[in-house]
């Protein structure tokens, strides 16, 4: 049976995510906890990382018909991977870049289009989160529905690559919000206090 163009982008989506992750594992952030609240400085980083996300996707848009079609997937992976490293950066400031899991990096990504999908994962209070354990079952079945997800977000892209020019700036619109948004959920999250459930206290709660 021949795969669905669906089922083909959530694949690549996979792959792309797993190739984020170890380049994000190596990415040491060059900010520091500020004595002072750092939010003009988290500001700042998050404007000049949308302003990149949109010059990158608006370029990447360019190319008309098939061959803009495919740079949408590796347009994708570095706009992910600008937000991914814009995430460490505000992590750092508020003295928490260790505390950052893979199952954060998702959720601040994601969590503008897509917070139900963490529901047992992650808990969000106004003072305090809680990350649940995962396993790696767990991981994939949460990487898979984010594929899936993803998949209507390059169905939009690929007519957008058939409009000249214009295609272009809403691409790079859509890209330069999505980043304010990524920035403003990390902000909102490493300004709480974050709690790793261990396996043992999951399993005396069930």
């Amino acid at each position: 049976m021949s795969e669905t163009p669906s089922q083909v982008k959530s694949e690549g989506f996979l792959e792309g995510l797993i190739e984020l992750f170890a380049g994000l594992e190596d990415y040491r952030s060059p900010y520091a906890p500020t004595i002072q609240p750092p939010d003009n400085l988290i500001q700042e980083l998050v404007q000049n990382a949308s302003f990149k996300s949109g010059l990158v996707s608006a370029t990447c848009s360019l190319p008309p018909g098939p061959l803009g079609i495919l740079s949408i997937l590796p347009e994708l992976m570095f706009l992910y991977r600008i937000q991914g490293h814009l995430i460490l950066d505000i992590a750092a400031l508020y003295g928490k870049e260790v505390q950052v899991t893979k199952e954060l990096l998702l959720y601040c990504l994601f969590k503008h289009g897509g917070a139900h999908v963490f529901r047992k994962i992650i808990e969000e209070s106004s003072l305090k989160i809680l990350i649940r354990p995962t396993t790696v079952k767990v991981f994939q079945t949460l990487l898979e529905k984010l594929g899936l997800m993803i998949s209507k977000s390059l169905i939009r892209k690929q007519f957008a690559r058939w409009i000249p020019i214009g295609g272009a700036v809403v691409t790079g619109t859509f890209a330069y919000y999505d980043t304010k948004r990524v920035g403003k959920t990390a902000m909102e999250l490493f300004s709480k206090e974050i709690h790793a459930e261990e396996i043992q206290e999951l399993l005396e709660s069930q």
